[in-house]
């Protein structure tokens, strides 16, 4: 039997769904949370120990990772990385939520592998020929966190008066270029879920808000999507070596742009327009990946 962990600082329908999936296919399923975990290195063993006893898992599932100091999230992620060193498959990796976690290494890889993604600025201080650069074009602008999802935090900048108001998160100002006409009435983007470098699903996220996320109420439809789209989000998928995750992309001027990269997505609001089980197609693509890793019959 395959046993696998389901790890989340908070289990909710997405946990619930995946266990019953993971169910369904006999797999016996552990879910955890982070402070679950523990770390113990001796001079005779190094273990990960879990409250009750360890176990051996074929493949351990992240599903969320709360915001928290640097402390406690390196030590998450150090958890996932020597996880994976002792030979278990983590979906996704450690390494991966490293690259996509982080705007401004998001946004760099994006760039150095030639994808369309807005202009960007990163700094930690104020610099007044850096302000005056930025706002030369007159276009207007957008601070996000670092660090952080569901459209949280995020500001419109119109002007350096705005910009000048802004107390950074953690002191890092991460700034784009706003991408599409801000005094529209109507804004939209697309959210792609991908698993195992294929389009699984896509949705158009609609809202009179710039911030076009279902969390903060943006209304969701099903869309067809074309070949750009689909050869654009396998590719970038391949390029972060994604096992599964969510693309933000936005279309202007007939260019695609991508937005963010989220390696730990939600699929609640994607399932609620889709037909198919979006979970099932997710776990099954999730136990091929534990198979080739682990060379186990499944």
């Amino acid at each position: 039997m395959t046993t696998i962990c389901i790890i989340s600082d908070i289990h909710d329908w997405h946990s619930k769904v995946l266990k019953l999936e993971l169910e369904k296919k006999n797999c016996k399923v552990y879910s955890y949370t982070f402070s679950d975990l523990r770390l113990i290195l001796s001079r005779t063993k190094r273990i990960m120990f879990f409250k009750k006893k360890l176990k051996k898992f074929d493949g351990i599932w992240v599903r969320f990772i709360s915001n928290g100091t640097i402390e406690e999230i390196t030590f998450k992620l150090t958890i996932l990385h020597l996880l994976k060193d002792l030979g278990i498959y983590i979906h996704n990796s450690a390494g991966i939520i490293e690259k996509t976690v982080d705007k401004s290494r998001t946004s760099g890889i994006l760039k150095i592998n030639n994808f369309e993604t807005p202009n960007t600025w990163v700094f930690s201080e104020k610099n007044n020929l850096l302000d005056t650069k930025i706002f030369l074009n007159k276009k207007s602008l957008i601070y996000k966190p670092l660090f952080g999802s569901q459209g949280k935090g995020i500001k419109i900048l119109k002007n350096k008066n705005e910009f000048n108001q802004i107390i950074p998160v953690g002191g890092i100002y991460y700034i784009q270029e706003f991408i599409g006409n801000i005094n529209a009435e109507i804004f939209w983007d697309l959210r792609v879920l991908v698993s195992n470098h294929k389009v699984i699903s896509v949705i158009k996220r609609i809202s009179q808000n710039f911030i076009t996320n279902a969390f903060q109420g943006a209304k969701i439809e099903k869309i067809i999507y074309d070949k750009k789209i689909r050869e654009i989000s396998t590719n970038i998928s391949r390029l972060f070596k994604l096992g599964y995750g969510g693309l933000d992309l936005k279309i202007d001027r007939n260019k695609v742009f991508i937005l963010e990269i989220n390696s730990i997505p939600s699929w609640k609001a994607i399932q609620s327009v889709e037909e198919k089980n979006i979970t099932e197609i997710l776990i099954n693509d999730f136990l091929k990946n534990v198979k080739k890793y682990n060379n186990v019959k499944i």
